[in-house]
């Protein structure tokens, strides 16, 4: 479990330096599939072809701003995932001692269900 997040982690940061570097220096990832419509220039832009790389600057500060979303929501994630798997425990737990409480007491066997609810272990 440990190594699949760390993987899906590792490819989302990738995902994000290659999205920082094709947005700041415009090597052509995206248009691997074809080349978009150029027919319209725009007036801001004073590159050859359009979209213009951004310079490593702006994009760099693109990146942390998603990096940071990134890394804040997987801690946010993690620790959600963490507390549900302590509860669920805790509910197994009290199944497995509610199920022995009601065979003790099916066989009517008062002072072992008496013990077994003094020293329940339910984390």
């Amino acid at each position: 479990q440990g190594r699949a997040t760390y993987m899906v982690a590792g490819i989302c940061i990738t995902w994000l330096l290659l999205n920082m570097f094709e947005e700041a220096f415009r090597f052509g990832f995206y248009d691997i599939e074809g080349t978009p419509d150029q027919s319209y220039r725009s007036k801001v832009c004073e590159c050859d072809k359009l979209p213009c790389p951004k310079g490593f600057g702006p994009s760099l500060s693109t990146f942390f701003m998603h990096f940071i979303v990134f890394v804040f929501d997987f801690i946010c994630t993690r620790g959600f995932a963490a507390a549900v798997l302590a509860e669920k425990s805790r509910i197994l737990a009290s199944i497995e001692t509610a199920n022995l409480i009601a065979v003790s007491l099916s066989r009517f066997d008062l002072e072992s269900s008496a013990t077994m609810l003094q020293t329940a272990e339910i984390p």
